[in-house]
C-alpha cells in the first residue's frame, strides 16, 4: 500500500471517530480544568475518584455500564451534590453549569427532564444506580492508605 492510499485510509478513520468524539465530550474535563489532577479513573474506566485534596468522591460501576455513562455520573452529582467546600465558586462558573445542562439534555436522560435542574439530576442519578450498577463510594488518603466507605446515594441525594 503506497503513501498516499495510507494517508486516504487515515483520513477516513479519523473522520469515523470524530463525529463521536464530539457528539459525547467528556463532561468531567470541565472538573479538571478547574480542579487540575483531582479526577482519578481505575478498574479500566469503571471507577473513578474525585480528589480535591486527600479524600474523595469516588463512583464505581459494572463492566455493563458505558465508561461514557459512568463520566456523566460523575459529573452530575459532583456538579448538584459533593459537598466538598471548593465547589461553590466553581458551580457558578457558566461552562459548569453548561456542562451540567449538556448532560441533562442527553436522550438517554429525557426520561429525568424537569424545569428544576437538580431534580432532574437525582432523578438521574437514581435511575443510572438501580440495581447496584454504579455505587457512590467515600475514599480517603490517609498515610498511604486507601480507606473506602460505601455511600447511601439516595441519603445524599436528599441532603441540601
Amino acid at each position: 500500500m503506497g503513501f498516499a492510499a495510507v494517508a486516504v485510509l487515515l483520513s477516513l478513520l479519523a473522520m469515523q471517530g470524530a463525529p463521536q468524539a464530539r457528539a459525547s465530550p467528556d463532561p468531567l474535563r470541565l472538573v479538571t480544568k478547574h480542579f487540575k489532577g483531582s479526577i482519578t479513573i481505575k478498574q479500566q474506566g469503571h471507577a473513578l475518584e474525585f480528589c480535591p485534596d486527600n479524600t474523595c468522591d469516588g463512583f464505581e460501576s459494572t463492566r455493563t455500564v458505558r465508561i461514557a455513562t459512568l463520566r456523566d455520573f460523575a459529573y452530575l452529582y459532583i456538579y448538584y451534590f459533593s459537598t466538598f467546600v471548593y465547589l461553590p465558586e466553581w458551580r457558578t462558573d457558566p461552562d459548569a453549569r453548561k456542562g451540567a445542562e449538556a448532560v441533562l439534555a442527553k436522550p438517554e436522560y429525557s426520561a429525568c427532564r424537569n424545569e428544576q435542574a437538580i431534580a432532574a439530576a437525582r432523578c438521574v442519578l437514581l435511575d443510572l444506580s438501580r440495581g447496584d450498577r454504579i455505587r457512590l463510594i467515600f475514599v480517603r488518603y490517609d498515610e498511604r492508605q486507601r480507606n473506602v466507605v460505601r455511600m447511601d446515594l439516595r441519603k445524599e441525594l436528599t441532603q441540601e
